[in-house]
């Protein structure tokens, strides 16, 4: 969605980089990549209908045929960091007032202060994948047992998924006939999973016992309530095990001291493990190996919350798998590999950390374009949400909500009138600068959205 058209130039078009093309390309904006790699160039030009520059930063050809001196923004996400300074350094001389982005893993690059605060690199935005994982998974773990959760406004409003659970009390129910026994108004649910397939629910829809659903979950909002509503049971006191103690791991036990929260860490290499002991005060370190089942067996009860974030994928998984085996409350698993995300919810892992989605969701709500104040994607884009600003003279400017007939699949889950966050009914009125938060089905019903939130005439 945007007020113009843009130009993206993508430096690095493997799976960040692609996912970050696809979602641009169904707002409506024009991109370009530039690739060196000859299979990824070939793959892109099978799977999508862009221009495609096979070359590198250092070929002044490449960059021509790029027209980078043209482009509105740039995001620079190859694989290698370094590649990635000498991208933007030179991105930044072609183009000095384009928006970049720059995709840094390394903490040393993250954390030098004198390379991105002065010089060419001042303004450009650095997206770390490991930082973005370890927000991701704060967010699951600040409601408990949800297997994604994404924030607004400061976390005023929040969306999360849950799955509904044998014993939940909504299942074989109409919407509008359970509406009344949620814990709060406030409470709205904003999308389904159902067998692989996803949609936005009516009051006529009817959920099923394995569904995974989104619902608004206000600030202040007691949570055991929405537990017994979902066939979950809420635990006062969850432990915290935490396996492998590398850099995302030690990140989330320090944030989770940092809450009042004791974690557990088992790590297999025992120089890291003292690493970790100086770094953390209350968290508990064990040197071991995280696949022993006996170590596992001892350290997981009814009422352990698991985090598998080692550096193998496969390892996690199948630790994961294990812990569901032994009775873990909650697991929550890093990877990145597609196969296995979509295989995890069926075979009992609660949560997916998926450093590679981490990153396209967070450049994409800096990336936001037009009149999108935020953004951000669930289901791996299949459903978006847009934090918009309200245009004056657009349709909805001074019309109740009943007579908008938003289309199917979108639907407005909040609004901001001033300091008040509001649940949208019937009877709403938006004005001219009011906020409203939308789901989508996928980015192309964005261009839908536009049509009621911009100026007639535009």
């Amino acid at each position: 969605m945007s007020e113009e058209r843009m130009r993206v130039v993508i430096f690095g078009a493997g799976m960040v980089g692609s996912a970050l093309g696809q979602h641009i390309i169904e707002q409506g904006h024009d991109i370009c990549f530039v690739e060196s790699n000859s299979n990824t160039v070939r793959a892109i030009r099978e799977r999508m209908d862009v221009q495609i520059v096979h070359g590198t930063a250092e070929n002044t050809s490449a960059l021509k045929e790029a027209d980078i001196e043209s482009a509105d923004m740039i995001l620079v996400v190859t694989n290698q960091d370094k590649t990635n300074i000498i991208l933007t350094l030179i991105a930044r001389s072609f183009n000095p007032k384009a928006r970049i982005i720059a995709r840094i893993k390394d903490v040393e690059f993250l954390d030098n202060r004198q390379l991105w605060k002065t010089g060419t690199l001042a303004d450009t935005i650095i997206i770390s994948p490991e930082r973005a994982v370890v927000e991701t998974a704060l967010n699951i773990l600040a409601i408990q047992q949800a297997f994604d959760v994404v924030e607004f406004l400061g976390g005023k409003v929040r969306i999360a998924g849950f799955r509904l659970e044998e014993d939940n009390m909504i299942s074989g129910k109409r919407l509008r006939d359970v509406a009344d026994i949620f814990p709060s108004r406030h409470v709205l649910m904003v999308g389904v999973e159902r067998n692989g397939e996803v949609f936005i629910p009516t009051g006529e829809s009817v959920l099923a016992t394995g569904d995974r659903v989104f619902l608004t979950v206000p600030e202040g909002l007691n949570i055991p309530d929405i537990m017994a509503l979902l066939g979950k049971e809420y635990r006062k006191d969850p432990k915290f095990v935490i396996l492998g103690g590398g850099q995302i791991g030690m990140s989330i036990a320090r944030q989770l001291e940092k809450r009042g929260k004791q974690a557990v860490v088992i790590e297999s290499d025992p120089l890291r493990c003292q690493e970790l002991a100086e770094a953390l005060s209350s968290t508990v370190i064990l040197n071991g190996d995280v696949s022993d089942a006996e170590l596992l067996g001892r350290a997981i009860t009814p009422d352990t919350i698991l985090l598998a974030v080692t550096p193998s994928q496969e390892l996690n998984f199948f630790i994961s798998l294990l812990a569901r085996k032994r009775g873990a409350m909650q697991v929550v698993t890093m990877m990145d590999n597609g196969a296995y995300i979509g295989m995890a919810p069926e075979l009992g892992v609660d949560a997916i950390l998926s450093p590679r989605l981490a990153a396209v969701g967070t450049i994409l709500r800096f990336a936001r374009m037009g009149r999108i104040l935020d953004s951000a994607v669930l289901l791996s884009g299949r459903l978006n949400l847009f934090l918009v600003e309200l245009d004056r003279g657009a349709r909805l400017d001074g019309m109740p909500l009943r007579e908008a007939n938003f289309p199917k699949g979108l639907l407005m889950v909040a609004a901001v009138q001033g300091k008040q966050i509001i649940v949208p009914s019937g009877d709403l009125v938006l004005r001219a600068g009011d906020m409203a938060l939308f789901v989508t089905l996928g980015d192309s019903q964005s261009t839908l959205m536009e049509q009621f939130i911009t100026a007639r005439g535009r």
